[in-house]
This record gives structure tokens, C-alpha cells and sequence, in this order.
């Protein structure tokens, strides 16, 4: 087996990908922004404490999986955090002798719902977003980071990865409003396009094992989806929401429609940003497991009960 360099190793799903690559038998450089010592008795990993926005030489690997980048704050930090740490860390893979296979976290958030219906299908032909502008600064930041590997040279793989969810994560923007201990819950039927942790290390880790030239995408998403109430009511199992409200989705759509003309609407009343969270779809991982050798992927009943009762590999 091969050596895997994981950035972002400490992160939500990095740290997934570090256990995943060393139960599959690689050695693994784990690239963390700060000291930690959760991997100290392993000597298959070795930790590499770096700022990647830095040019600082790295080491030759076989593969680098890459899901070190921001989940919130300003659009100064995400630039700085995933799109520099991104453009700063392809120019040093691809000066080395052998450039490696690059699997980069992505999210599927990047695509452009605004072109789809109710229940339409949403896949890798599905159009990516053409008006960052209208979207938040987290879908931006990806479309960057997408548009830099495709420049870049390298082959890879593009893993759009659907709402990640595991223990200490369970809340994801497709469900609603939280205030406090209640939900608004915005739609009933609408599958959540989840990917549970493991399943999402999995898929990153296999990627970085599987050869291929130029850059490829999937859609990393789970066999079976629940709807919004079926997830909802799984979740209170953990103790929120305590008081769940249901509030039709086409009506919050129209509100939001209203309100979002103006620049200081919130994220979920812009229209575009609240299509891509709440209208309805379907979604398939055809590509994925036709592309990938992935073993079974753990079923949503399971990947619930570890995450609410913190079963899983933590």
C-alpha cells in the first residue's frame, strides 16, 4: 500500500480519512494546522504541522487528499483558508518529480438548483452554480477550489460530498430554522442528501487508491436517503430539537423571494440558497459506486444509532 498525505487530518472528516487509509494498510502524512498528539502511539502516521497557505516543501506521497478548508466565516477567511491554502498547495504538488493523484473534498453545494424542478434528479451532469453571487461564500469558495484543480494539471478526483453528518455533527442546513430547543422544519418529504462520515472517508480514501487521468467527479452520497420528518425524528433521539414545527417549503420559498432582494438578507431567505437547501430532489451515486470498489456503505438506521449514541470510530 501507499503513502496518503491527508489535509486536514484533524478536521471532522479528516480525521475519518486517517483512520479509514491506516485501517486499509497505508502510511499516512497527516497535514494539521496545530499540534495534536491523537495519533502519537501510531508509527504509521506522521504528523506534518504546517499553515498550507505557506510555501513550505512537502513530501512526496502517492495520493493527497485534500479536505483541509473553512465551513463558515467571512468570505475574506474562506478565501484565504480554502481557496489560498488550495492554490498555494497544488503549486507544490505539482513541482515534484512525480505530482500525485489529488482527491479534493468538494460539496454539493456547488450545483446550480436554480436550473431544476421539484423532484427532478440531481447528478454530476447536473449544471454547477453559473452566479456565484447569488450563492454564500461557502459554495463560492468550492467552485474556486473545483476550477483550480481542473487547472492545475494534476489528476484527481472532484468528490462532491452531500450533507456529512456522524457523531457531535448532526445538524445540516437542509432541515430548517433551530431557535434554541425547536425546529423549524421547512418541508417533510424532501430527501437530505447525506453522506455519513464513514462512508464519506471511505470514499475519499478509495479515491486516492483508484487511478485515474484527469479529473473526474462524484457525487458522494448515501444508498439510502431519509426525508426530512424520518431524519428529524431520528435526531431527537439525541435530545434536539425538543419542539419541531413544520413549515411548507413552497411558502417559505415566497417569503424568501420577498425578502431576499434585499443585501442584507440572511443565507436561507436568499432564493437561491434556499432552493438548493429545501426544494425537494432525488440524488444518485450511480457514478460513484460504478467508478470506485467501495465497499458497503454503512445504512443510514446504523450510521444514526452511532452517531447518536457516539459509536463510531471518535
Amino acid at each position: 500500500m501507499g503513502t496518503i498525505m491527508i489535509t486536514g487530518a484533524g478536521g471532522f472528516i479528516g480525521r475519518h480519512c486517517v483512520a479509514t487509509a491506516r485501517a486499509r494498510g497505508h502510511q499516512v502524512v497527516a497535514v494539521l494546522r496545530q499540534d495534536r498528539d491523537q495519533w502519537a502511539d501510531d508509527a504509521g502516521v506522521e504528523t506534518l504541522y504546517t499553515d498550507l497557505t505557506e510555501t513550505h516543501p512537502l513530501p512526496e506521497v502517492d495520493a493527497v487528499i485534500h479536505t483541509a478548508a473553512s465551513l463558515a466565516g467571512t468570505p475574506a477567511q474562506m478565501q484565504r483558508d480554502t481557496v489560498a491554502a488550495t492554490t498555494a498547495l497544488l503549486e507544490q504538488l505539482k513541482q515534484q518529480a512525480k505530482p500525485p493523484t489529488l482527491v479534493l473534498a468538494s460539496s454539493i453545494a456547488v450545483y446550480d438548483t436554480m436550473a431544476l424542478s421539484p423532484h427532478d434528479m440531481l447528478n454530476e451532469t447536473t449544471p454547477v452554480e453559473t452566479v456565484p453571487e447569488r450563492r454564500d461564500c461557502y459554495c463560492r469558495a468550492k467552485l474556486e477550489q473545483e476550477q483550480l484543480l481542473r487547472g492545475s494539471g494534476l489528476n484527481g478526483y472532484i468528490l462532491r460530498i452531500g450533507a456529512a453528518f456522524g457523531p457531535d455533527r448532526m445538524w445540516n442546513g437542509h432541515l430548517g430554522l433551530g431557535f434554541g430547543k425547536v425546529l423549524l422544519r421547512l418541508g417533510r418529504r424532501g430527501k437530505i442528501p447525506l453522506s455519513y462520515v464513514e462512508n464519506a472517508a471511505m470514499a475519499l480514501v478509495v479515491a486516492a487508491e483508484t487511478p485515474v487521468q484527469g479529473v473526474e467527479v462524484l457525487n458522494v452520497i448515501d444508498d439510502d436517503l431519509p426525508d426530512r420528518a424520518t431524519y428529524v425524528r431520528a435526531m431527537q433521539a439525541s435530545g434536539w430539537p425538543r419542539t419541531v414545527i413544520p413549515v411548507n417549503w413552497r411558502l417559505f420559498a415566497v417569503f424568501a423571494s420577498f425578502i431576499g432582494a434585499f443585501p442584507w438578507a440572511p443565507g436561507l431567505l436568499r432564493p437561491a440558497i434556499c432552493r438548493a437547501r429545501l426544494m425537494p430532489l432525488n440524488y444518485a451515486n450511480t457514478r460513484l459506486k460504478t467508478t470506485l470498489e467501495l465497499p458497503p456503505l454503512i445504512p443510514f438506521a446504523e450510521a444514526m444509532s452511532r452517531s447518536v449514541n457516539r459509536g463510531s470510530n471518535d
